[in-house]
């Protein structure tokens, strides 16, 4: 029998939708999107995505006093190191974490393949290069807010495989313990593939971790939705459940027609002390985007539909 659920939304688009786009940006450029936020201070902070005419990206703050009006401040300085240098043509897609006082910013580094940098910061001024933390083949990283049994914990999901894993580390620089956390065969709205999303959120019940997932279909495009899961607290490689159908797909014009068509890509969302949850996504490789909704929402959409 198939699977029938009432009406609900579980993500709200904002009416302001884009709030970020390449009008407001100091420089010529195609596209902002794939951005990343969090609170600092009791204020917004966001690393956005700023995709040159060149192809070639670079990273910028962008600060807000509510997380929907955004202004543009100083672009972050790459790393300046020779394994940087040799290594990196381009990098996109930031993702942060806040662990402790740290803000920790994961990202994809796109040379002869594609592996998985590490930036640190306090501030949001000093910005420092923590190294890679993947060989080659890798992208969609993203750290955990805490230590799990003692040790740094990210997800990740390796290119060739298209499924999303669990890997862990004592210091951030060596990296182990892999285990595959949830398969891209078993989301059926996903066969293409999937990838982890923003910071995973702690709650009650289990760790709640959006996805992105790659629908194919019959006319050989690629339609980006967004996910939601439920693992275990203490063994997050756990699955508990799995929402049965999209929490966001691409819908509005500028998720449907832009640079790349029918992309919804979530990359962060930050929870407020009330409960409710910002978050934020890319829509069609062009514009940035944000919705609202609720922990309680998020776990019903995991749990039971």
């Amino acid at each position: 029998m198939p699977i029938i659920h009432p009406k609900k939304q579980i993500l709200k688009r904002y009416a302001g939708n884009p709030i970020v786009t390449n009008d407001i940006m100091p420089f010529s450029c195609r596209g902002v999107y794939n951005s990343s936020a969090v609170k600092h201070k009791g204020k917004y902070v966001m690393v956005l995505r700023a995709e040159g005419y060149n192809l070639i990206d670079s990273f910028w703050l962008a600060h807000s006093d509510d997380g929907y009006a955004w202004k543009i401040g100083d672009m972050i300085p790459l790393p300046d190191t020779k394994e940087y240098r040799e290594y990196g043509a381009n990098q996109y897609d930031p993702r942060i974490t806040r662990i402790g006082n740290i803000y920790y910013i994961t990202f994809c580094v796109h040379g002869t393949d594609v592996r998985m940098g590490l930036m640190s910061t306090k501030d949001f001024k000093k910005f420092s290069w923590e190294g890679f933390i993947t060989g080659s083949g890798f992208r969609n990283t993203v750290l955990f807010p805490e230590k799990i049994n003692g040790l740094y914990t990210a997800l990740e999901r390796p290119n060739e495989m298209g499924d999303i894993w669990l890997t862990q580390s004592p210091d951030l620089q060596f990296w182990g313990n892999h285990k595959r956390v949830l398969r891209h065969n078993d989301v059926p709205w996903a066969w293409g593939k999937i990838g982890p999303c923003g910071t995973p959120i702690r709650t009650s019940k289990g760790w709640l971790i959006i996805f992105h997932g790659v629908q194919l279909v019959c006319t050989h495009e690629s339609v980006y939705h967004a996910g939601i899961m439920l693992t275990d607290l203490k063994e997050p490689w756990k699955i508990i459940r799995v929402g049965n159908e999209p929490i966001l797909t691409p819908e509005t014009s500028e998720e449907v027609a832009g640079h790349v068509p029918t992309v919804v890509f979530a990359s962060s969302q930050i929870v407020e002390e009330d409960g409710s949850v910002k978050v934020y996504y890319g829509a069609s490789d062009r514009y940035q985007c944000v919705a609202d909704t609720t922990i309680d929402l998020l776990l019903e959409a995991a749990l039971k539909r």
